[in-house]
């Protein structure tokens, strides 16, 4: 399986971000809160955190890290450690000062999946340093009211979201082998670790963002010998009424398309084309099954977002297997055309709006 929260971990070839239909929209950045977190850096420099407001301006720095995942309410932003040392996970206040660290980083590594709409709970992966051992693979919840964090499920974690509204109810992705091809279900657990129910049993299910209209998913097709073929699916949250959503064409060396946000009304995805060297954004209507290819002229772009509206989605041009600096952040109508530009050198943005 190939996840977008792993693209966006290691920013080579594979693309989660989580849905944030519950947040609250933000034209500009007050002293406490941010609209848009990203990343800067050069080939020779460590990629650092930076937070804007919605329309890229008033940019500051908040620190060392990477794949940065900004909360719903603008306040927090969560970033993977790539240092050699220290903590794995690095939450900083939005409005700078003094950040908490999570996980030891001899142990594991880090990725934030996604935040409860509340953004009281951040959905994180962490996997283990010692390949192919399981050892420290599992997905875990910091609770950012009490401050502690909790390892709900062992195992491999392709992506993890929260429900819309107030349940703190959220849906992943696991498996049992760090193989390519092992067997990986969706679950729905709540935010304490409770509840755990297994909602698919086809063991080709993952990348899982929950909606207002159900939980977009990966269904997976094996090719022996090439990549596997992903089709974006939607499902009610207990597994019923399963619908193929996407018909991609898909080459022998591409898997497809990676679900990556809903709006806010659950009818517009934006999604992410993914394979050998490729990393192409995608628009989706939920209703129609129909997928537009984002560019901006003839440039291919990366997908990392949509806004509440679903008129817009969030994307970076230039900067796929480039340093950060290389690229930069824009946004895109739904459906393709002008696009604004909202960072001039940055990437793995991630915003709130």
């Amino acid at each position: 399986m190939v996840c977008a929260s792993m693209r966006r971990a290691t920013g080579i070839v594979v693309g989660l971000l989580a849905a944030v239909a519950g947040s609250a929209p933000m034209a500009q950045a007050s002293a406490s809160r941010a609209g848009i977190a990203y990343i800067t850096g050069s080939a020779t420099s460590a990629p650092n955190v930076w937070v804007a407001n919605g329309s890229g301006g008033h940019a500051r720095k908040l620190g060392k890290g990477d794949v940065p995942l900004l909360s719903p309410n603008g306040r927090t932003v969560a970033a993977s450690n790539e240092a050699s040392s220290g903590h794995a996970l690095i939450l900083y206040p939005a409005s700078g000062g003094a950040a908490k660290e999570y996980f030891n980083i001899a142990q594991v590594t880090a990725n934030a999946l996604a935040w409860s709409p509340d953004s009281r709970y951040l959905a994180v992966a962490l996997s283990g340093v010692n390949v192919p051992s399981l050892t420290g693979y599992g997905l875990a919840i910091i609770d950012t009211k009490t401050g502690t964090e909790k390892v709900i499920n062992n195992g491999v974690i392709y992506g993890a979201s929260f429900a819309p509204g107030a349940s703190d109810e959220l849906v992943y992705a696991r498996a049992s082998s760090v193989s390519g091809t092992a067997a990986t279900n969706l679950f729905t657990v709540a935010a304490n670790g409770t509840g755990t129910k297994q909602i698919t049993t086809d063991r080709r299910s993952a990348n899982p963002v929950w909606g207002k209209r159900g939980i977009a998913f990966d269904h997976e097709k094996l090719r022996p010998g090439y990549a596997p073929i992903d089709q974006i699916w939607l499902m009610q949250p207990n597994g019923s009424h399963r619908k193929q959503i996407t018909h991609t064409n898909v080459g022998l060396l591409v898997q497809g398309l990676v679900p990556l946000a809903f709006s806010a009304d659950g009818t517009r995805l934006a999604a992410e084309f993914e394979g050998q060297d490729t990393s192409i954004g995608y628009s989706v209507s939920i209703l129609t099954g129909h997928s537009t290819q984002l560019k901006v002229g003839n440039l291919a772009v990366s997908a990392w977002g949509i806004s509440r509206s679903g008129r817009s989605v969030l994307i970076s041009v230039g900067g796929f297997m480039q340093p950060p600096n290389q690229g930069k952040i824009e946004e895109i109508p739904f459906s393709g055309g002008h696009a604004t530009l909202l960072i001039a050198h940055g990437n793995f943005p991630s915003w709130n709006l």
